[in-house]
């Protein structure tokens, strides 16, 4: 092949211009810190850079943002379980202080003071948010577990007592004389609402054969048997009384002696009138509201409304207690039966001093008057000490009963704790993962600096001999030999 100083010449500034590439290349290396520009520099690089981006991006946002409100969430629910503990406790000591038997009236107006001071705080902390999200409330998280003012909406209520628990409460009849005066166990299922407009329905399972449970309903004010007298009256038959004013089933004896053999207990019943600070019934039960104002309905069905966090592949973490798990309506409704029976000896209390005054101020010679006044003050007597006992009876079951309700609020605590250190172990085993794979996408993605230097400069002498050559050989041409 005949070799033309053209063809030495084109070989030349194609050698020229690759070491100019290969300088450039480097150059863009050094100043990028990347091996390569675009993915057709090398494609198995850019598709293993694209995956490993990926997966550096999926880590980064359940380090950074779903661990992260995981963790504000549970923190946010602790503090208000905590604080509902404290206040629980405050409600116990109050029972502890009841339960002295050298209690004034002046003592027990404090007692009662501080418990509706209480009461009025122990929901309020439920309404705790994170972001705007009510914490305790479910899926429902742009609505709080109270109402937030006086409201008029129909709740139509199934309540389901799948484990019936059977309470019982002294009646204490007050009555003209010492005879007519006496103490009765009536035994009662209690709604979780009182002021309650009226019973829609009743079902009870029994092991027993089926029967016929006669239900009245009674108003707490009814004469001359109130719902009390009337259930008494009726002990020896399938008999119910419904109180809607205190969200009372009083059962008679009959029904009560079978209580055990009561496999599941449903009633439904309809409220309209609600307060402010009361539980929102959707949060809890199946229920159906109806705006009177809109018309409009929506139905409710009861669910645990557990919330689940992506903080992982394929990995979910539960963030959220629900109300139900401890705001639960029991722990007012006994706050309420205990000032309703310290406000029952106060009122009696007063009735004997009034009477007593009365008696005083009777001459003695009207024998007749003192002996209708003192029957009437020993009646009243009698009665206080029945209410008196039934008051100290009822502080000892709170305590109880509170002891009850800080083991419920433990066990949740103690959930969110398990929770919170589930969460810093899959946070720790995040965090070292998005570590690895930023090294590995380092690794594949990041030039050697030091190499790369080394190599273009190499690359550049390579190109300025590359020079130097091509100007020795382009001096030289036939026409310096004619």
């Amino acid at each position: 092949m005949r070799i033309t100083n053209k063809i030495i010449q084109n070989n030349s500034l194609n050698n020229i211009n690759t070491n100019k590439q290969l300088e450039d290349t480097l150059s863009t290396m050094l100043s990028s810190n990347k091996k390569i520009a675009r993915p057709s520099d090398d494609p198995i690089i850019a598709l293993r850079s694209l995956r490993l981006r990926t997966s550096v991006n999926q880590v980064t946002q359940y380090v950074e943002k779903n661990v992260e409100d995981a963790k504000s969430w549970l923190t946010v629910t602790e503090k208000a379980i905590d604080t509902l503990s404290e206040i629980i406790t405050d409600v116990r000591k109050q029972y502890v202080k009841g339960t002295s038997d050298t209690l004034k009236p002046e003592d027990r107006t404090i007692i009662t003071d501080n418990l509706e001071a209480l009461a009025a705080e122990i929901y309020n902390t439920g309404n705790a948010d994170f972001a705007g999200r009510s914490v305790f409330a479910g899926y429902r998280t742009d609505t709080t577990i109270t109402f937030q003012k006086q409201e008029d909406i129909n709740y139509e209520i199934t309540e389901k007592f799948e484990d019936v628990t059977i309470d019982s409460i002294q009646y204490v009849n007050q009555g003209a004389d010492e005879n007519s005066t006496f103490v009765s166990d009536i035994v009662r299922i209690r709604l979780s609402y009182d002021k309650v407009d009226n019973l829609s329905s009743l079902s009870i399972a029994s092991k027993l054969a089926p029967g016929t449970i006669t239900i009245e309903t009674v108003s707490s004010t009814a004469t001359p048997y109130d719902p009390y007298q009337t259930i008494i009256s009726h002990n020896n038959d399938d008999y119910a009384v419904f109180v809607p004013e205190t969200g009372e089933l009083l059962l008679s004896k009959k029904v009560a002696d079978s209580a055990d053999d009561i496999t599941d207990c449903s009633l439904t019943y309809n409220r309209s009138k609600w307060a402010k600070g009361e539980l929102r019934p959707e949060h809890y039960f199946d229920c159906t509201s109806t705006n009177f104002v809109t018309n409009e309905v929506k139905e409710y069905k009861s669910h645990g409304g557990e919330i689940q966090y992506n903080i992982g592949v394929n990995q979910s973490l539960r963030i959220n207690t629900t109300a139900d798990e401890c705001f639960t309506h029991n722990i007012v409704r006994d706050l309420q039966d205990v000032i309703e029976a310290i406000k029952d000896v106060n009122d009696v209390e007063e009735r004997i001093n009034t009477l007593k005054s009365k008696y005083n101020e009777l001459p003695e010679t009207n024998t007749a008057a003192r002996d209708a006044l003192q029957k009437e003050i020993d009646a009243a007597e009698k009665a206080y000490t029945f209410l008196n006992d039934k008051m100290h009876t009822l502080f000892s079951k709170s305590i109880t009963k509170a002891d009850g309700y800080l083991d419920k609020n433990n066990i949740a605590l103690t959930d969110c704790g398990t929770r919170s250190k589930r969460l810093d172990l899959i946070e720790n085993r995040l965090d070292t993962q998005l570590e690895s794979l930023k090294e590995l996408k380092s690794e594949n993605e990041d030039a050697d600096l030091a190499e790369t230097a080394i190599q273009m400069k190499s690359a550049e002498y390579s190109y300025n001999a590359s020079l130097m050559a091509t100007s020795k050989i382009l001096q030289e041409t036939l026409l310096n030999y004619i």
